[in-house]
């Protein structure tokens, strides 16, 4: 009786590590719409390394890795979660206008390699390190060091 119960156990625990983050390899038209469009507005001349699907229990994320080394994070309906740049600047296009003039104006010559989108806001990190934080209308929040 012990025996079977260890078994049930571990057939429910490995059922439940297998249910929990299932990983595949897909191709860029299997994005949702949105992400397509994302990518091919602001990275027309670069082509997807590769692009994982990885689904669990509650959401399906979508990881995107370009030719040129930018990694994307999208959500199951395509929105953009987290871009990095990995040490080069972003295209601007990749936030929203005013949050780019705010950097533009204030942080002359810098470009932005990392952004990520909260429910608050946005997440920045320039070049040279320094993260911002803005709200959901674009509004500067605080420097974030």
């Amino acid at each position: 009786m012990e025996t079977l119960l260890r078994l049930s156990t571990l057939l429910i625990i490995l059922f439940t590590v297998t249910a929990f983050g299932q990983e595949r390899k897909i191709t860029l038209n299997d994005l949702p719409p949105a992400a397509k469009t994302f990518i091919s507005q602001n990275f027309p001349n670069q082509a997807p390394s590769y692009v994982i699907e990885d689904k669990d229990i509650r959401e399906t994320e979508y990881e995107v890795v370009m030719t040129g080394g930018v990694e994307m994070e999208f959500d199951a309906k395509g929105n953009c979660k987290e871009i990095d740049g990995n040490g080069f600047a972003l295209p601007d296009t990749v936030l929203p206008k005013v949050i780019m003039e705010y950097i533009r104006k204030n942080y002359k010559g810098q470009g932005v390699e990392k952004a990520e989108k909260k429910r608050w806001g946005y997440e920045v990190e320039l070049l040279n390190d320094l993260e911002l934080e803005f709200d959901n209308n674009g509004k500067f929040l605080r420097l974030d060091d």
